[in-house]
């Protein structure tokens, strides 16, 4: 089958549990035998067009001052229209943005709609947390078109595609007519590259001293994150437990100002983005992964990339996480999103968190979200809507 990818990061440009699922389905569709386009953004230094086998990656979305949520569209449906020569058999749209400039383009042939998460509601959210000012005008002026890409695109898709029982709630809250065509697939985690090792080597290669108590978070510096809430959590935990932070965003200096009021900053470790290699070795040199978010978790890569490591991970019960962690132990999903809850949660789980929990994780990660499982539901799923479309047109 021949298959264009839209969507709006790609793996390592951007180093997001987003881009990396963008990256490793195309991936897996090449490896079961499929013909697969990728339409993604340009990248300073990288090629524009990377042929490997029958992956054809085209970083021709444009970055600049101009708002994503404008180019995307017009660039998508541009070079979708110019790429139709390909006789695509399956269009996959990451996002709504993508989606809509795939569904104005009019082309013939199937869509297939991945839902990772609301982009509207997400915005709504990061716009009540701010002051008044420009930036909140600006997302409070970026609602219609938000609005308007997620209905048209989860209208004329064939099949939505959602990596959580909770997505697929946000989904059909909002749009009860699409019910029939949601399908639940999963994230997944290479389990070759995320795998357990020594963890003294890992802390020896980190600075980390062998005695001390580790918590991990891989997580953007937004506000639905719950860094902070995680850092005021950390403050009521004994003074031998240490935060290490990995990652980058708009709150990096709020949240080192945080620490630094909560006089944690001999505590808290923020590492900015890191390399791979490096990124496993913050996993294994962890005893515990902890997800805090206060909203909006579509799913998690980063919980399924820690378990893989055999790394217990505690989390909030917001979004997807009770699913990924209540089969494992629910002592694992904090009772509230709240920094009481979450250092009660953390300081129970750090009291069984041995080799017999991580093994448990390891092997739950393996059974749950490696991507020799994950992929195959991928592509039957895509095989899905390409069969459906097929079947009503020969009804017509």
């Amino acid at each position: 089958m021949r298959i264009l990818i839209a969507a709006g990061e790609w793996f390592p440009d951007r180093k997001s549990g987003y881009a990396r699922v963008v990256t490793e389905t195309a991936r897996q569709l090449v490896q079961r035998g499929h013909e697969v386009t990728a339409l993604v953004p340009s990248f300073e230094g990288a090629p524009f067009v990377v042929r490997d086998g029958t992956l054809t990656v085209r970083r021709q979305l444009r970055r600049g001052r101009l708002p994503v949520t404008l180019t995307d569209v017009i660039d998508t449906r541009r070079h979708a229209r110019m790429l139709t020569a390909s006789r695509f058999e399956l269009f996959v749209a990451h996002g709504p943005t993508n989606g809509y400039g795939l569904v104005t383009a009019r082309l013939d042939a199937p869509l297939a709609f991945v839902y990772h998460a609301s982009t509207r509601r997400e915005a709504r959210f990061a716009r009540s947390r701010l002051p008044f000012g420009r930036e909140r005008i600006s997302l409070l002026a970026l609602d219609p078109l938000l609005t308007l890409y997620e209905r048209a695109t989860i209208a004329r898709a064939e099949k939505i595609l959602v990596l959580s029982d909770y997505s697929r709630r946000l989904v059909v809250g909002d749009h009860p007519p699409a019910a029939a065509k949601v399908r639940r697939v999963s994230g997944g985690v290479d389990t070759t590259a995320f795998s357990p090792g020594v963890q003294a080597e890992s802390r020896e290669r980190l600075g980390i001293p062998a005695t001390r108590r580790l918590l991990l978070t891989v997580r953007r510096l937004e506000s639905r994150m719950g860094i902070e809430e995680l850092l005021r959590a950390l403050s009521r935990l004994r003074g031998t437990v240490h935060l290490a932070v990995v990652g980058e965003g708009t709150l990096a200096s709020t949240l080192q100002r945080v620490a630094a009021e909560l006089e944690l900053a001999d505590r808290v470790r923020f590492t900015g983005l890191v390399g791979e290699a490096e990124l496993v070795d913050w996993y294994r040199a962890a005893d515990l992964f902890i997800l805090p978010t206060i909203a909006y978790e579509g799913f998690g890569l980063a919980t399924a990339e820690a378990l893989a490591c055999g790394t217990p991970v505690v989390g909030t019960p917001i979004g997807a996480t009770p699913e990924l962690l209540t089969p494992l132990d629910p002592r694992l999903v904090a009772r509230t999103p709240d920094e009481e809850a979450l250092a009660s949660a953390i300081t129970t789980v750090l009291g069984f968190a041995g080799p017999e929990l991580r093994a448990r994780c390891r092997r739950y990660a393996c059974e749950q979200f490696s991507w020799d499982r994950v992929g195959a539901a991928w592509e039957h799923a895509l095989l899905e809507v390409a069969g459906d479309s097929e079947l009503r047109g020969s009804n017509r």
